[in-house]
């Protein structure tokens, strides 16, 4: 099975609790999985190695092929989770956010 960035903001919604996406719309949840799309890059080029033309430009859509193997679709979603969850009450959800960053550090090391 194919994932897509939709897959992404999809599984990112599951711990945000936002299956009616009445917190979050789909285009911020997009947003943020271009942005860790483009921290995985930078962490691990080596990943995209012979996919030069499906590297992430932070401009892909929901329809767009995940150009990863299927485990990284849950680190970019653990890194959607922690960017959407910085955007709320800092002091109430700091400690969710940090774990969802720490996720995603400990899956796309430098």
């Amino acid at each position: 099975m194919a994932f897509s960035y939709q897959s992404v903001v999809d599984l990112a919604r599951v711990p945000l609790n936002d299956s009616e996406k009445a917190r979050y719309s789909d285009a911020t949840l997009l947003s943020f999985a271009n942005q860790g799309m483009l921290q995985v890059l930078k962490r691990r080029p080596d990943l995209f190695t012979g996919q030069f033309d499906n590297l992430p430009d932070g401009e892909k859509g929901h329809a767009d092929t995940f150009p990863l193997p299927a485990e990284y679709v849950q680190t970019v979603a653990d890194y959607v989770t922690a960017r959407a969850e910085m955007t709320d009450d800092e002091h109430v959800n700091s400690g969710r956010a940090s774990l969802f960053a720490q996720l995603f550090a400990a899956e796309a090391p430098l």
